[in-house]
């Protein structure tokens, strides 16, 4: 009986020992690190764009500035063309009374100061055909002043340009009797006109002006209250220019 008894309880402690070894190894799987496996998913953020430098260069402008040919040049110019006067000599006397239209020349030197400025001095000198009532009569009349001149574009064969000016004018009118002499400001002289540039340093083109001001003396005699005086005038003009465009 003992003997019969004896096995069950081997393997009642034979399986006792199996499942508590079991159990310690499952305890010690459990204290161990979970592994944590991405999501699919799931991306890694993208990194900041970089910071931009303070000391990198500008980008180059796409275009570069074109050649400045004005400043610090010398323009001499000369021109021609045909002058009709307008307006009045003095309080009721009118320039076409006395003088008609004619031909005239003019000049005019500058230096650019900028790429787009020139200053200079002009002189201008008219010569008048007979009026409508001084039959016979010749005129002459000569103008000088300062100007400043503004050139529109730079770098091409072309340079238009527009200027103001101010000046004085006198003006003589022969007749078979005796000569009359006027004088005054010439305040305001508008010219608009425009170079061909065949050549580095010789260019021409033609021109347009206007001119409007009042004398203020009379020789013989006295001057009646004063009035304005026009003069339109347009033509060719051939300008040098030092050292060259």
């Amino acid at each position: 009986m003992l003997r019969r008894a004896g096995a069950p309880l081997f393997v009642t402690i034979l399986l006792l020992t199996r499942t508590a070894l079991g159990q310690s190894a499952d305890g010690d799987g459990a204290d161990g690190p979970e592994a944590v496996e991405p999501a699919g998913d799931e991306q890694a953020p993208a990194p900041p764009p970089p910071l931009p430098d303070d000391e990198d260069p500008p980008d180059p402008p796409l275009l570069p500035p074109a050649l400045d040919t004005l400043a610090g040049h010398f323009a001499l110019g000369l021109s021609g063309g045909w002058f009709i006067p307008f307006g009045g000599l003095e309080s009721g006397a009118s320039q076409a009374d006395s003088l008609g239209s004619g031909p005239g020349v003019g000049f005019d030197a500058g230096y650019g100061v900028s790429r787009t400025v020139m200053l200079g001095l002009f002189g201008q000198a008219a010569f008048f055909g007979e009026g409508d009532r001084c039959k016979g009569c010749s005129t002459t009349s000569y103008a000088g002043g300062a100007f400043i001149r503004y050139h529109l574009v730079q770098g091409v064969r072309f340079d238009p340009w527009m200027s103001a000016g101010i000046g004085y004018r006198v003006t003589r009118i022969s007749t078979s009797a005796s000569d009359i002499d006027y004088a005054g400001i010439e305040w305001l002289n508008l010219k608009l006109g425009g170079d061909w540039y065949a050549f580095d340093k010789l260019g021409f083109g033609p021109y347009m002006e206007l001119s409007v001001g009042r004398y203020s003396s009379r020789s013989p005699g006295e001057l009646a209250s004063g009035a304005n005086h026009w003069q339109f005038s347009t033509g060719a003009r051939i300008v040098f220019d030092l050292p060259g465009k």
